[in-house]
């Protein structure tokens, strides 16, 4: 029997990096600079993610910060219900 669980998968180096989990979502355009996000996993109010939408054949990305995230029913499964806002790259830069 092969011991696949016991084998290693990982390799930690000491580095610096981003570590980048791609989840997909259903999206939605809610009111003002928000999106009303509906995933299998869940999300931290204040957690800063990345969502990627593709418009007329065109990725785009944009920083977003979770608001507020509820569990939902949807066909019988429970999923979470984020609400995201674009973020203002202008107001988190600091200032010299």
């Amino acid at each position: 029997m092969s011991e696949r669980r016991g084998t290693r998968r990982l390799g930690v180096v000491n580095v610096r990096g981003t570590l980048r989990v791609l989840r997909d979502v259903n999206v939605r355009r809610g009111p003002d600079d928000e999106f009303i996000a509906i995933s299998r996993e869940r999300a931290v109010a204040g957690e800063l993610l990345t969502l990627d939408r593709v418009v007329n054949g065109t990725t785009i990305s944009a920083l977003v910060n979770v608001v507020d995230c509820r569990p939902v029913i949807v066909e019988g499964s429970v999923r979470h219900r984020l609400r995201l806002r674009l973020e203002n790259l202008a107001q988190r830069r600091p200032t010299a």
